[in-house]
């Protein structure tokens, strides 16, 4: 398949057992349904509420320095909205929602054990190897890192880092349990506005 690098430059530089059941993997397999897309909007609206909040900390303008350093962060905020990137990842990947349910709750594991703080300098790339670790953990088939490069518009060796440096930082646990995994999928659910 081609990516279509026109909605986004990827030269740019953006500076135990799987939870998924049969069950629920048989519900949302169009990856394109709008139960997926209204999926994609609540996760994309869940971290930008967070991205604000943390924009008002005192000490924000200190966190984005001290994290400038990591691979995650970029030197510029990326133009690409959250909705659309995630958007993005979705139709190049053919993730299945529960996958990206589990991308969320890796996003929180990587905040709460190696003390990151969300900005929109990280936000993308955090992003990216979260949907990217839930892929290679929860999905049958998955695509190499070369592809997925192109998707994430980095390239294929900082990619490779920023995987690793992803597993490193969340200790290699993949793991989530039954009522984790439903905990963040009811959350997601009732951020959903049905009326927009």
């Amino acid at each position: 398949m081609k990516i279509n690098d026109d909605e986004f430059d990827s030269e740019q530089d953006m500076d135990g057992d799987s939870i998924i059941s049969e069950t629920s993997k048989e519900s949302l397999t169009d990856s394109s349904s709008p139960s997926t897309n209204l999926l994609i909007k609540s996760i994309s609206k869940t971290l930008v509420l967070i991205l604000e909040q943390n924009k008002k900390l005192n000490d924000y303008n200190e966190i984005v320095m001290l994290q400038s350093k990591m691979i995650f962060s970029a030197h510029s905020i990326p133009k690409i909205s959250l909705f659309d990137y995630l958007t993005r990842i979705q139709t190049y990947s053919y993730i299945e929602a529960p996958t990206l349910i589990c991308s969320l709750i890796y996003v929180d594991r990587i905040c709460e054990i190696a003390g990151i703080t969300l900005t929109y300098y990280n936000i993308h790339r955090i992003l990216f190897a979260a949907v990217l670790t839930s892929i290679k953990y929860n999905e049958d088939i998955f695509y190499d890192n070369n592809y997925y490069a192109q998707v994430a518009g980095v390239r294929t060796k900082e990619l490779n880092m920023i995987e690793y440096t992803f597993l490193e930082l969340i200790e290699f646990n993949l793991f989530i349990l039954e009522e984790d995994y439903f905990k963040y999928k009811n959350y997601l659910n009732s951020c959903i506005d049905i009326k927009e």
